[in-house]
């Protein structure tokens, strides 16, 4: 079954903007073609249709394992304040398509693809503990525009009983803010050559998920030995999306 994402405006504003952008993707959305069940390639075409996936770049990001999701029985990948630098990740920053967002109606469409791809059924968040979050570069858009399209972004979240503080664990800070911007830097790439490259974008949308526990790499190990059937880690692990702890979970299988 595929799905064409051909998006309704979601409002009647035509302020013009001139942005380019992408989505930071830190786990399955790169690597799997289905959403619910193989062959529906909702993903797949939700790449093909709004992404440029030969252009991604590999990126440093605060990720770890910290969700467990019931429905697979799989610990799931998180963004978590609590990763120092010096133990980022990698995930990809992957550009859309479409080379310049011109209107607002143009960002939530994209926010609503993407949402669509997550299971969000084109919410920008679900009960099941998820929330689309954004992210600026300040050196390139101007301060009046971030603070107007945050206002929005701000109003379809809270909509939804968002609570940023279900994103985090313990004491570390929540990976979203309370306006639903994502609460990092703006990114950069593993290969330095890339940095122009990467700094020529405005803004990066991303799923947020909440974490429930950051398991001890002996569970971790004995969960990447149980799944048989989607192989979540090791698919990760070969598309290039990885953690601080993925050389230990490797040593321990």
């Amino acid at each position: 079954m595929n799905i064409k994402f051909n998006m309704k405006p979601l409002n009647d504003k035509t302020n013009l903007l001139n942005l380019k952008g992408g989505v930071l993707i830190i786990g399955s959305l790169l690597w799997q073609d289905y959403l619910t069940i193989q062959g529906d390639d909702i993903r797949k075409t939700w790449r093909a249709e709004r992404l440029l996936v030969d252009n991604k770049i590999m990126v440093r990001v605060p990720i770890r394992y910290g969700r467990f999701s019931k429905k697979n029985d799989l610990f799931t990948m998180t963004f978590a304040k609590s990763v120092s630098k010096r133990k980022f990740g990698t995930g990809y920053f992957v550009p859309f398509s479409k080379p310049n967002i011109t209107t607002t109606d143009e960002l939530f469409n994209e926010a609503t693809a993407l949402s669509t791809a997550e299971g969000m059924n084109g919410q920008f968040h679900a009960n099941w503990g998820a929330t689309l979050g954004l992210l600026f570069n300040d050196k390139r858009v101007d301060k009046k525009i971030q603070k107007s399209l945050t206002a929005e972004w701000q109003a379809k979240i809270l909509s939804t009983n968002f609570n940023n503080q279900s994103y985090k664990l313990e004491n570390e800070q929540p990976c979203i803010k309370a306006n639903g911007l994502l609460n990092f830097a703006w990114t950069l790439p593993v290969d330095q050559r890339q940095i122009e490259l990467l700094n020529s974008y405005d803004f990066i949308l991303a799923t947020v998920t909440q974490p429930t526990e950051y398991p001890l790499l002996k569970d971790l190990s004995k969960n990447v030995r149980s799944d048989k059937t989607r192989f979540y880690f090791v698919e990760n692990y070969k598309n290039g999306i990885t953690t601080f702890q993925d050389i230990s979970i490797l040593n321990l299988l």
